[in-house]
């Protein structure tokens, strides 16, 4: 009996892909166009927001702002918006395009304004109508002009070239002297040598000379080669070029004098070269550039992962490395005294690395004053008491 096989079915030729498979397929397709156009998307927005940011923080900008409105002024006062700046007490100046007055005591307030006493008017004519802002720098004008102090204008030499300063020689007790212990003073971002004028007279008072600086893309100074802000990443070394100037003319040492991003360059100054340093005041300093750049973006309500989109960004463009400036990190091996003071309503630098660098470094070496008022007004608040911890401190290290 014979057995025939049946033939294997052979396979048949695959179809067409159905028309409903077909539009499944496009929607696939398309959904993943969308995805990844609507990835590139938000990576530029994210990239863009954060070049922005990082844009503003390395921006140099010299201009003046005048966002008051004088209300009235009449028999030896003057009439303000009632915000925190123009009720607080202490000593102060109100600034507009072509004039100065210096504010006295407030006299009266209501709901919408404040009323204050003007002590003089040093500069133009105040009227109403005028647009004006509270200075907290006070004085507008050269020492000369504003304190009464003798001093030169000169010039220190820097990579960039000449850098111009302010220099004020040693006062009451050692007459016109340049020797001895210097003060070198040192302004915050995108602010002026006026900012140091507050110190002046207490360091005049002591006789010590103190040289306040002009650093790169401040005005009349040279330019930084990309004309941006670093923070003090590039500007400190402008602080050791002005060191060298001090011990060239007769300093046996100095005590560097930071305000905000001042307080940044002294630091760096201070581990860079510390042989010729015999002490450190910080003003609101800049203690931590990641947390101050994370304060500073809360207050313009920035997402946190934005922020650090912002700061990396930043690290990128001006080749800074942030934690580079937290100062906690050398607070235990600190071997310099420093007089530190804080503001309680600081808004635009992160207070909180003060209080750790204070908390941490070796028992004595930190004088840390908690003053009121907002970043760098610890002076304006209570000249007096600012004045009485600068003076102890002068004499200690001096």
């Amino acid at each position: 009996m014979s057995t025939v096989a049946s033939d294997s079915p052979v396979p048949g030729t695959p179809g067409a892909p159905s028309p409903a498979r077909r539009r499944r397929r496009r929607r696939v397709r398309a959904l993943i166009a969308a995805a990844v156009a609507i990835m590139v998307l938000l990576c530029a927005v994210v990239g863009g927001i954060g070049w922005y940011f990082a844009g503003v923080a390395t921006q140099v900008d010299h201009s003046d702002e005048y966002p008051l409105t004088v209300a009235d002024v009449a028999n030896g006062t003057v009439t303000l918006p009632r915000e925190t700046s123009t009720e607080r007490p202490g000593t102060w100046a109100l600034a507009w395009k072509g004039g100065r007055a210096l504010l006295g005591p407030v006299v009266s307030r209501d709901g919408d304004h404040v009323v204050r006493k003007v002590a003089s008017v040093t500069q133009g004519t105040l009227t109403k109508g005028t647009h004006a802002n509270i200075d907290h720098w006070v004085w507008g004008d050269d020492p000369k002009k504003s304190l009464g102090l003798d001093f030169q204008n000169v010039t220190y030499q820097s990579k960039l070239g000449p850098m111009p300063a302010w220099l004020v020689p040693g006062g009451p007790t050692q007459g016109t002297s340049t020797k001895g212990t210097w003060v070198i003073g040192v302004h915050g971002r995108n602010a002026d040598k006026l900012e140091t004028m507050r110190a002046m007279r207490a360091v005049h008072a002591l006789g010590l000379p103190m040289l306040s600086i002009a650093y790169r893309n401040d005005v009349g100074a040279p330019p930084s080669p990309d004309r941006k802000n670093h923070l003090g990443d590039t500007e400190w070394n402008e602080v050791v070029s002005a060191m060298g100037y001090a011990r060239a003319h007769g300093a046996t040492g100095v005590v560097l004098y930071g305000w905000s991003m001042g307080g940044a360059m002294v630091m760096t100054a201070l581990r860079k070269d510390p042989s010729f340093v015999r002490g450190v005041v910080l003003d609101s300093p800049v203690m931590d550039w990641n947390a101050t750049l994370d304060k500073q973006g809360s207050a313009r309500s920035l997402p946190p992962f934005l922020t650090d989109v912002a700061k990396h960004v930043l690290q990128w463009r001006i080749g800074i490395d942030l934690s580079d400036y937290d100062q906690r990190r050398y607070a235990p091996k600190l071997r310099t005294p420093v007089l530190l003071y804080t503001a309680k309503d600081d808004g635009t630098v992160a207070n909180g690395p003060a209080f750790t660098f204070a908390r941490t470094a070796p028992p004595g070496m930190v004088t840390h004053v908690k003053a009121d008022g907002g970043h760098t007004e610890a002076w304006n608040v209570d000249p007096a008491a600012y004045e009485r911890a600068l003076t102890t401190f002068l004499k200690t290290v001096g």
